[in-house]
């Protein structure tokens, strides 16, 4: 009986360790625009980037000691029952923390989708409060009466759990239907913006990807699916499902919204500057004016997109990921002058 044990437990724990690896991927396939785009934001202490940080690194933290604990019952390591109830009480609680995190994300962006309606808010907070509610009422009747080893590798899942998993996966099923609706009542052109792709997209691909784990638990905890590995492996992979779709709403979000300043700022720039022209000032003439009243701008040495990131950070100094973003456009574009009488195209 041990050997099976050992070879349900190794397998369980290379499940985790899969979880954790994908986790790993997307931390690093992501660092460098959570280092340019949320980073800044959260020195100015913006809510949503101080979440990203907390879960970003508080769920990576969490789910190696989740990795020790699915090695630590591979190893047939006997466990007192009462660390065996904690261990289950955590899973609770960190799932319950990462999902409320990427489900208030969902309703801010839903809300503001359908126009700020009222209505759709009221129906989504309902929706997520029952789903609170009813993981706190599985993991009451479930905890204690778990059936499972000396190791804490779970003999028979409980039934008790389809209470959080029916309630989770209709509230992320209602999300995406509401998103899928939503999408098509929206103008075509916004739709398939940078923004507008970026939004429907991973604010459906996540609710309908937590949908089938959730649907997935609950056919394994009434027996409708009868796997070896039933109560063992869903955890790691909600836990990892529930982290990737936070940090990508977040990163996604804050790279679109920055870029879209971006072409407002350049807009604006092309705006001022083509108004100087029309008036009969000449391109060395504006570059005179400019300079005198602003050292930094040099318009006949940068690229006008050069020329958007002094005009920024004279007026914000503080926006750095902004400035980022738009300095690294001037550096791909060719620095150009103009002389009396030639167009000016920024």
């Amino acid at each position: 009986m041990s050997d099976v044990m050992e070879a349900l437990a190794r397998k369980a724990a290379i499940s985790a360790c899969a979880s954790f690896g994908l986790m790993l991927v997307d931390f690093f396939w992501l660092l460098r625009d959570e280092i340019t785009y949320v980073w800044p934001n959260v020195r100015r202490r913006r809510l949503y980037a101080l979440v990203y940080i907390i879960e970003r690194y508080l769920g990576l933290g969490g789910q190696v000691f989740n990795v020790y604990i699915s090695l630590r019952i591979a190893s047939l390591l006997h466990t007192p029952p009462t660390y065996c109830r904690i261990w289950f009480v955590y899973q609770a609680i960190s799932i319950q923390i990462l999902l409320s995190s990427m489900e208030c994300a969902l309703i801010h962006r839903i809300y503001a989708l359908f126009g700020r309606n009222y209505s759709i808010l009221s129906v989504l907070v309902l929706f997520c409060t029952l789903q609170l509610l009813s993981l706190g009422t599985s993991a009451w009747l479930a905890i204690p009466n778990t059936e499972h080893s000396e190791t804490c590798y779970v003999l028979k899942p409980n039934i008790n759990t389809i209470y959080f998993g029916t309630t989770t996966m209709a509230t992320h099923l209602i999300m995406f239907f509401m998103i899928f609706w939503r999408g098509f009542e929206l103008p075509w052109k916004w739709s398939c913006s940078a923004f507008g792709r970026v939004v429907l997209r991973d604010s459906a691909v996540s609710p309908l990807i937590i949908s089938i784990l959730t649907g997935a638990m609950v056919l394994c905890n009434t027996g409708a699916i009868q796997t070896s590995l039933n109560g063992n492996i869903i955890y790691y992979w909600l836990f990892c499902t529930m982290w990737i779709s936070l940090g990508r709403i977040i990163v996604n979000h804050s790279k679109v919204d920055q870029l879209e300043q971006l072409k407002q700022l350049v807009d604006a720039r092309r705006g001022e500057l083509t108004s100087e022209i029309d008036v009969g000032e000449t391109s060395s003439s504006i570059s005179e004016s400019r300079t005198s009243q602003d050292p930094t701008v040099d318009l006949t040495s940068t690229s006008q997109v050069r020329i958007a990131l002094e005009v920024l950070k004279a007026r914000d100094p503080s926006n750095g990921a902004l400035s980022f973003a738009v300095a690294k456009c001037g550096e791909e574009s060719p620095s150009s002058g103009s002389s009396d009488g030639e167009d000016v195209n920024p």
